[in-house]
């Protein structure tokens, strides 16, 4: 339904007149944002692009920046189940993810309409996840009827650097609006940060997993490593822009 809806949108924006259609004449500003139309969520946006033009609008400096996250709560015990007064035990996952790509556009003639393009840009991202669960048993030797509620907390992230050579274009359907694809040769590096893993409770921790009392418990990072990536690639979104005169 929402794929019917959008192209739908699509194709009253292409019956609008074409003699009225103008694009980028110089020192222009534009503010451009990207959708997915064939995946699960087409109507979502994916990221937002700033453009300023230079003074005969061949040329472009452009950045790209998306910042968003998600949270997601399940239970994973319900009440009553280990003990007749223990609570809703619930786990938590959360994410954050940020990027930037800052770059260079080069414009050639094209048609009245039409502004095809090559250029570069530097992909600058990072993420992290976490996830907490909370628990319930004693947290006191020597009373195994004292029950409390402690978690457990896992996070871990990434960072990664790339660098994509680039071409497409830019369609002026009306005055100074345009629909745009696009599509790169790039190589990034991604570097995984060491997980790490923390406990709310460490004496109901160690009760829970038979350690004894005297012990002392220390938790190591978990050492993870990287990955890079190189080729050609294709961006499976459509891009939509207005110039700002």
């Amino acid at each position: 339904m929402k794929k019917s809806i959008l192209f739908l949108a699509l194709a009253l924006l292409m019956s609008i007149d074409y003699a009225t259609a103008q694009k980028q004449v110089g020192s222009d500003k534009n503010v451009e944002f990207t959708f997915a139309p064939l995946g699960g969520n087409p109507i979502g946006i994916q990221g937002i692009r700033l453009r300023s033009f230079n003074s005969d609008g061949t040329g472009a400096i452009r950045l790209g920046l998306w910042i968003g996250g998600t949270t997601n709560v399940d239970v994973n015990t319900q009440p009553g189940i280990i003990e007749d007064d223990q609570p809703e035990l619930l786990t938590t996952d959360r994410s954050f993810n940020f990027s930037i790509r800052p770059g260079y556009e080069k414009h050639f003639a094209g048609t009245d309409r039409l502004s095809p393009y090559v250029g570069a840009e530097l992909f600058i991202g990072m993420g992290s996840t976490s996830t907490e669960e909370e628990n319930y048993s004693t947290n006191d030797f020597d009373d195994p009827d004292n029950y409390v509620v402690w978690t457990e907390t896992s996070t871990d992230g990434d960072m990664t650097i790339g660098l994509n050579l680039l071409t497409g274009f830019d369609f002026y359907f009306s005055d100074n609006i345009y629909l745009g694809a696009e599509m790169g040769f790039g190589f990034s590096s991604t570097s995984i940060r060491d997980g790490e893993f923390e406990v709310s409770d460490l004496d109901a921790f160690k009760i829970a997993n038979g350690i004894p009392e005297d012990t002392d418990v220390e938790f190591d990072p978990t050492i993870n490593g990287s990955n890079s990536a190189w080729g050609p690639n294709v961006q499976g979104t459509l891009r939509v822009g207005v110039l700002i005169n």
